[in-house]
C-alpha cells in the first residue's frame, strides 16, 4: 500500500460519523428562559477627590524617580572610583559618517587605542548600509 493510500485511509477511519439531522423544535416548544444579567454597581468620584488621588500617585511616583535618581548617582561613584583604579581611560564620542556613539579604551600610561566600540569594520558597515538605503528603498511609494 502506497503513502497515500495510507494517508487515505488513516483520513477516512479518523473522520467523524456523520451526525443525523434534527428538525428544528416547534415554536410552541418552551424556550429556556435567561435570567437578565444583574445590574452592574457605578462607583461615582467627585473631581476633588479625582484631584487628591492623582496628587497622591504623583507624589508616590516623584518618591521613586528620586531613589532611582540616588541608586544610579551612587552607581556612577563606584563606577568611576572603579575606573580611576584601572590602567585605562575611556573617550566617548560621535562618529560623523554613520552618528553612532564610539567608545575608544585607551592606555592611561602609553596613550595607546587599545579598542574602539563598535569596530571600524561596524562603522564603515553602518555607513556603506546608509548609503544604499536610496538603492535599496526608492523614494517614489
Amino acid at each position: 500500500m502506497s503513502g497515500i493510500d495510507a494517508n487515505l485511509k488513516l483520513t477516512t477511519q479518523l473522520a467523524p460519523a456523520p451526525v443525523p439531522h434534527k428538525p428544528a423544535p416547534s415554536p410552541a416548544a418552551a424556550a429556556p428562559s435567561i435570567p437578565a444579567p444583574a445590574p452592574v454597581p457605578v462607583t461615582t468620584i467627585s473631581s476633588g477627590d479625582l484631584g487628591r488621588e492623582a496628587q497622591e500617585l504623583k507624589g508616590e511616583s516623584v518618591k521613586q524617580l528620586s531613589k532611582n535618581l540616588e541608586e544610579v548617582q551612587a552607581a556612577v561613584k563606584t563606577l568611576n572610583a572603579a575606573m580611576r583604579k584601572a590602567p585605562t581611560s575611556l573617550h566617548f564620542s560621535m562618529d560623523n559618517a554613520s552618528q553612532r556613539l564610539v567608545v575608544n579604551v585607551t592606555d592611561k600610561n602609553t596613550g595607546e587605542l587599545l579598542r574602539s566600540l563598535p569596530g571600524d569594520a561596524i562603522l564603515n558597515f553602518a555607513e556603506n548600509l546608509e548609503s544604499l538605503k536610496g538603492v535599496i528603498f526608492d523614494d517614489t511609494y
